[in-house]
């Protein structure tokens, strides 16, 4: 089936049955609290947002949007090739279109080009493309009026984030990996229905569907580190053993569970605005909450900058000077004028005020 030949009516409502497609729509309507209302579906052209799209698609077609976010990364033919893939395949499903150009580059300015988003945006390439695409995204939302925004991350993208966690050496916080719902701003929320598929269900949906997609040439630059993992180990663990991305997309549920579990501790031991405790009190928890209520302080202090800085190597010697015996008064000095000092019965924070 081409790009520009529209499904039969008959072949999107079949498409509801088909039991890939069951469990999408069915995770859509939870995460969205039953009501699956008007969604944005976030589609780069790929089989897993494709898949996402013809799902949601047969479902409820009027309370779904196609967007894409043409942007920098990659030269302008391919880029604009997969647009105009995109745009066909709204055609097809009978749901309306939108996009928007977005400028990553280091050094450039997006705004550049129309319909781009406006702003300098500090940091890697593709961290900068990854912020830049949802801002984009949040922008397209509103202007198609719809409070969600779906995303079509599959098992094998959180079973490769939890490998990369893992290798980064964080905490249950950072183990979460993929959420299947954030905020993405105050009036828009980010989904995942798809975070219990794997890839390969996603194109066999394809396939039954008889729908075309795109293939991201990106994706097999093995000098990036997740695609390294999604082509040698990772691929070689799950054929060891088969369907192991979707179990550990179980097992990062329970981590997420477990995440909640420690905030809760952490709410309770270290009360927002107090930047100080008693020391016996701290001593008394786990050292995973001492260490997150700490960052989470100090992040306080910061108005939520510089949390990449924070890990065990600055963390970890407050937490034992905490939990030891000595009562000697020490200082650790932290990144972003951060100052956190233990003495023989407190524990205090405090941030260095330079002058303007």
């Amino acid at each position: 089936m081409s790009p520009g030949t529209a499904h039969p009516e008959g072949t999107l409502r079949a498409l509801r049955n088909d039991p890939v497609a069951r469990r999408i729509i069915l995770a859509w309507r939870r995460v969205t609290t039953e009501s699956a209302p008007r969604t944005l579906v976030a589609c780069s052209g790929g089989g897993d947002s494709v898949a996402l799209g013809v799902a949601l698609a047969a479902a409820q077609p009027d309370a779904v949007t196609l967007a894409h976010i043409v942007h920098d990364m990659r030269p302008i033919e391919q880029a604009e090739r997969d647009r105009d893939f995109v745009r066909a395949l709204a055609g097809r499903l009978g749901i309306p279109f939108l996009e928007q150009r977005i400028t990553s580059a280091p050094g450039s300015t997006p705004g550049s080009t129309p319909g781009s988003t406006p702003g300098k945006i500090p940091g890697n390439p593709e961290a900068m493309a990854r912020k830049a695409r949802y801002r984009a995204l949040a922008d397209l939302a509103r202007e198609a009026d719809t409070p969600w925004v779906a995303t079509g991350h599959t098992a094998d993208d959180q079973f490769e984030t939890i490998i990369m966690s893992l290798i980064r050496g964080v905490g249950p916080d950072g183990m979460r990996a993929i959420a299947r719902r954030r905020r993405l701003a105050p009036d828009l929320r980010l989904i995942r229905p798809m975070l219990h598929i794997t890839r390969d269900e996603a194109r066999a949906l394809l396939e039954r569907a008889g729908t075309l997609w795109c293939e991201d040439h990106t994706n097999l630059d093995t000098t990036r580190l997740r695609a390294a993992l999604r082509h040698a180990p990772l691929a070689q663990i799950e054929s060891i053993r088969p369907g192991a991305s979707r179990r550990a997309s179980y097992s990062a549920d329970l981590i997420h569970q477990a995440s909640l579990v420690v905030r809760d501790r952490v709410e309770q031991v270290f009360p927002k605005g107090e930047c100080s405790w008693p020391r016996a009190a701290l001593r008394a928890e786990r050292p995973i909450v001492i260490g997150a209520g700490l960052r989470r302080t100090a992040l306080q202090l910061t108005q939520g900058t510089g949390a990449d800085r924070l890990g065990r190597k600055v963390v970890a010697p407050c937490i034992r000077a905490i939990r030891d015996d000595s009562t000697e008064p020490r200082r650790f000095p932290w990144p972003r004028d951060i100052l956190v000092m233990v003495t023989t019965h407190e524990v205090r924070m405090e941030r260095a005020e330079h002058p303007d």
